[in-house]
């Protein structure tokens, strides 16, 4: 089953009108009992500081029935688009004029092509992936903003971005295919050369030459670059900010085997399989989310069985893994999208509280909880509020030409859009 494969209810997605917020202490925040990580020392006093306690002994991130419960905020309500299919991410264009979403329907997977910048998303077509693809799961542009990768599981499509905002000719590009099976999340090197690919079925990353393929075909030799084999369930994947390192994380079985991994991103481009990983480090139960702070200092993963947020050292999880947890923030119910907002002052987790979907007594409503990074790093209470969402929110990305999120509902099909929060 994949990491957060859900069967059940479509509920009527949550509409609102589009209001601009800032954090404030006009949220009403309660915590549960046990909830949240130890006191702070004294030390603490600051995110730098937090960063350099050896404070991984007094931490736990295992399975977890605990939440942290935070009232909404009336000023956060997001505008609500309904789209033909189920959702599973959205990313903008640098311009803020157009808006992707990958979507699986019952024809399989497609793109819903949206335009930005005059009140809601408005729909503007959708485009089929090929039949091949029957289903479409992460995407990301390149930095040059002219392709857009996504991954459909068997495959991962490479579309053309003014091709798809024109809606003129074939949009598809090509296609990435290896050994590698359940292609559910991608990302690109810094220079748009390398395309990285979580294989979710067979537990590995795949590495590809993007720009080979470009240049003499996607079926040419050594477009396939290689296949790092890891554990079962890889899923989440981020580069460093510099580009050297990527961040993979891997649920494996139910209970606390999840892992992060942290991989030579020169190595892995190189071909060196298995002999481009690093480091790896526990990361609770059903690590499923990878985010990067812009520093890079920071890795912030969301555990979907640990009920939780989770920071790690960077530089510790690559020097001593054993000691790189470095908070631990109680979320709202099975946590799976993330991403990061206000330069990484801000956390957006997506409560998708997968009991309620699968009918096992869930009784807490799917929210994006809204977190203080700095006051998590310092182990001070976080979370700042919710902001309402529609059901299984699976992803979460940042469009930061119009100081918009947004979150994709796959069991809602719909997406929202809401503004950024500010902290302070």
């Amino acid at each position: 089953m994949r990491d957060d494969d859900v069967m059940g209810h479509r509920l009527i997605p949550l509409r609102g009108l589009r209001r601009r917020w800032v954090l404030a202490a006009g949220f009403t925040v309660v915590l549960a009992s046990g909830c949240t990580s130890p006191a702070p020392h004294p030390a603490a006093a600051s995110p730098s500081a937090a960063a350099t306690l050896p404070v991984a002994a007094s931490l736990s991130a295992g399975c977890s029935t605990q939440v942290a419960a935070a009232g909404p905020s009336a000023a956060a309500q997001p505008v609500t688009v309904r789209v033909p299919g189920s959702p599973d991410a959205v990313v903008a264009t640098t311009d803020g004029r157009w808006a992707f979403a990958s979507v699986s329907g019952e024809l399989g997977g497609e793109i819903a092509v949206f335009a930005l910048g005059h009140g809601a998303p408005r729909l503007v077509r959708t485009v089929p992936l090929l039949s091949t693809m029957t289903a479409a799961y992460g995407m990301t542009l390149t930095h040059d903003g002219r392709l857009l990768l996504v991954a459909a599981y068997t495959a991962t499509a490479v579309l053309s971005v003014p091709a798809l905002e024109d809606g003129r000719g074939d949009a598809m590009v090509g296609v990435l295919a290896d050994a590698g099976a359940g292609q559910f999340e991608v990302a690109v090197s810094d220079d748009d050369r390398y395309a990285f690919v979580t294989d979710e079925t067979t537990g590995a990353l795949s590495v590809f030459d993007l720009a080979l393929a470009l240049r003499h075909g996607f079926g040419a030799r050594g477009v396939a670059v290689g296949i790092l084999p890891l554990a079962a369930g890889a899923v989440g994947v981020a580069l460093s900010p510099d580009g050297t390192l990527l961040y993979v994380t891997t649920y494996g079985a139910y209970g606390p085997h999840g892992k992060v991994w942290v991989i030579d991103a020169s190595r892995a481009e190189g071909g060196a399989g298995l002999g481009a990983v690093l480091a790896q480090a526990a990361a609770g139960c059903q690590p499923v989310r990878v985010a990067v702070s812009p520093d890079g200092s920071t890795v912030w993963v969301t555990a979907l069985q640990s009920n939780a947020l989770l920071a790690f050292s960077a530089a510790a999880l690559r020097q001593d893994p054993s000691r790189a947890l470095r908070a631990v923030v109680r979320t709202g119910s099975e946590p799976v999208g993330l991403a990061l907002a206000d330069n990484g002052r801000i956390a957006l987790v997506g409560n998708s509280n997968r009991g309620l979907i699968l009918g096992t007594g869930g009784n807490a409503p799917q929210t994006v909880a809204v977190i203080d990074t700095a006051a998590a790093l310092a182990h001070q209470p976080a979370v700042l509020g919710t902001v309402p969402a529609g059901v299984f929110p699976r992803d979460l990305s940042v469009d930061a030409a119009n100081g918009q999120a947004f979150v994709a509902n796959f069991n809602s099909g719909t997406i929202e859009e809401f503004p950024v929060p500010r902290a302070g």
